[in-house]
C-alpha cells in the first residue's frame, strides 16, 4: 500500500496541472540536452531515475553514479532526424566504495549547409556548420546506505556558422533506498544555469545615424540578440526491484526484474510520465521496454543488451534501443560500455 501511495503523489499532481497547460515550446534553447543518452535508459522511455546506477547517471541523476563500482567508458550514439547525430560519452573513476568522479560530454552535429540569401536562394557557394556540445564533470556520494547525493557542472556551447552561445549550468540529484520491498524513490533537477546569447561577427553592423549627410561615417554596432533559457527540467522517479538476488520484493538467482515509473516537469512542455520495465536473465541477456504518457513527441520504445563478463574484471555491455515518434520516424539508440 505504500507502494500506492507513492505513486498516487506522483501523479495527481500532474492530472490537477493538466487541463491548465500552456504551450511553451520554443521558449528553450539548447534543445539537444533533452535528447535521452544511453541505450537501457532510452529503451526503458527515460524511467531511470529512481533506478540508474551506471555511467549514463552522469545525464539522468548523478548521484546513481555510485552504483559503479569499477573504472568505465561509455559510449552512445543516436541516429537523430535529418541526418543529425547525437553521442554522449563518459567515463567514470571510482575514489573508494562510497565516492566516484566522471567526465562526460555530449556532441550534436550536422553536415554542412550551403548558405542561401533572398538573392541567391539556390546556395551561395558558400557553407556553414551547426553544433552543440556540453561538457560535464561529475560527483557522487554515498552519504550514508540508503542515501546517495551527486552533481554535475557543465559547460554548454551552440553554435551556428560565425555566431555561439555559451552558458553554464548544474544537475543535481539524490537517490534513497527505502529498504522497503525493493524500492528505491530519485529525484534530479536537471538544466539549472545561466542563460544563452549568440555573439559573433555577423551581429556586428554599421549605423548610419544621418543617411542624408554624406560625410558621416556611421556608427559600428551590435544587432541584439535576446536571452534564453536553458530546458530546465525536474524528474522524480520511482524505481522498484521486483526480483533480483538482491533488495528485491522476490529473490531469484537467475532472473532480475525491474520497473521505473517518472515524473517529469520541464519548464517548455507540458509534464507527462514515464513507465519502463526491464527484465534480465542470468545478468546476460536484457529485454526492455518503456511508454511515456502525455508526452507530445514519442510514446512507446523498446531494447535490449548484452552483458559479457570475465572473471569480474573485465564487462562489456552492448544495449540497442528504438523510441519511436509519433510525426516523424523512429529512431535507433547503441551504446557500448566497458568496465574494467
Amino acid at each position: 500500500m505504500k507502494f500506492l501511495y507513492i505513486i498516487l503523489a506522483l501523479l495527481v499532481p500532474l492530472n490537477v496541472s493538466y487541463g491548465q497547460e500552456t504551450n511553451k515550446s520554443g521558449t528553450t534553447a539548447a534543445q539537444f540536452l533533452k535528447i535521452g543518452v544511453g541505450s537501457r535508459a532510452t529503451a526503458m522511455s527515460g524511467a531511470i531515475v529512481g533506478l540508474v546506477d551506471d555511467a549514463t547517471a552522469t545525464y539522468w541523476n548523478p548521484s546513481g553514479l555510485v552504483g559503479v563500482k569499477k573504472i568505465t567508458v561509455i559510449a552512445n550514439v543516436t541516429d537523430w532526424f535529418l541526418d543529425v547525430n547525437h553521442q554522449n560519452f563518459a567515463i567514470v573513476f571510482p575514489i573508494d566504495g562510497s565516492q566516484n568522479i566522471a567526465l562526460s560530454a555530449t556532441i550534436l552535429s550536422m553536415d554542412k549547409m550551403e548558405v542561401t540569401t533572398e538573392r541567391k536562394p539556390n546556395g551561395t557557394g558558400t557553407f556553414f556548420e551547426a553544433s552543440d556540445i556540453s561538457i560535464g564533470l561529475t560527483y557522487a556520494v554515498q552519504i550514508v546506505d540508503f542515501f546517495s547525493f551527486g552533481i554535475t557542472g557543465k559547460f554548454i556551447n551552440q553554435n551556428i556558422y560565425k555566431e555561439s552561445a555559451t552558458a553554464f549550468a548544474i544537475d543535481l540529484g539524490t537517490t534513497l533506498t527505502t529498504g522497503y520491498k525493493g524500492i528505491s524513490i530519485g529525484m534530479s533537477f536537471l538544466n539549472f544555469g545561466t542563460a544563452l546569447k549568440l555573439e559573433g561577427p555577423d551581429l556586428q553592423k554599421s549605423y548610419d545615424a544621418n543617411p542624408n549627410n554624406a560625410t558621416n561615417t556611421g556608427v559600428a554596432s551590435n544587432l541584439a540578440t535576446e536571452h534564453w533559457a536553458l530546458p530546465l527540467t525536474i524528474k522524480v522517479g520511482i524505481g522498484w526491484n521486483l526480483i533480483s538476488n538482491t533488495n528485491a520484493l522476490m529473490w531469484s538467482e537467475m532472473h532480475k526484474l525491474k520497473i521505473g515509473i517518472d515524473a517529469n516537469h520541464p519548464i517548455d512542455a507540458p509534464e507527462y510520465i514515464s513507465f519502463g520495465t526491464e527484465y534480465g536473465w542470468h545478468n546476460t541477456l536484457f529485454l526492455r521496454g518503456g511508454y511515456s504518457y502525455n508526452d507530445g513527441e514519442k510514446d512507446y520504445s523498446l531494447g535490449t543488451g548484452i552483458r559479457w563478463s570475465v572473471a569480474n574484471n573485465f564487462v562489456l555491455n552492448f544495449d540497442y534501443a528504438f523510441v519511436n515518434y509519433k510525426r516523424l520516424s523512429g529512431v535507433h539508440n547503441i551504446s557500448v560500455a566497458i568496465g574494467l
